[in-house]
């Protein structure tokens, strides 16, 4: 399996993102005007599918890595899983016993806390285990 370079996946993740954001920007505000439901939920569902590339992206990046890359990129996706998953129950917990009041919409924020614990977690394992910024 041939590895994409470092700058190859940052550069196919920045041009999925910037996807992203020009469809929640022009597109998302078309969903409320849509009057049919299976229009307005396939309005609603297009911005994640650069989202869900950039997973599989992320996924074949780490596939091919070296094992010292599988090792750090795993350890780090597990403990922003626990992470998230901790914060979500806590928050579950509060939301049922009528402490904390929120909607669903809420749940946008899931994936970018798991990548957000992730990324910091990642950078913290490439120091201790390489003692650079930087593993492969």
């Amino acid at each position: 399996m041939a590895r994409y370079s470092q700058r190859q996946y940052q550069l196919q993740v920045a041009v999925l993102m910037a996807v992203y954001a020009l469809l929640i920007v022009f597109e998302w505000p078309l969903v409320p005007q849509a009057h049919d439901l299976v229009l307005r939920a396939l309005l609603a569902l297009l911005p994640a599918i650069p989202v869900v590339l950039v997973i599989v992206t992320a996924a074949r990046q780490v596939v091919r890595g070296d094992e010292l890359q599988q090792r750090v990129h795993l350890i780090a996706l597990s403990i922003a899983a626990a992470v998230v998953s901790a914060a979500s129950i806590v928050g579950a917990l509060l939301v049922l016993a009528h402490v904390w009041r929120v909607g669903g919409d809420v749940l946008i924020w899931v994936f970018p806390g798991s990548c957000l614990v992730y990324g910091v977690t990642r950078t913290a394992l490439v120091r201790k285990l390489t003692g650079t910024w930087t593993c492969g």
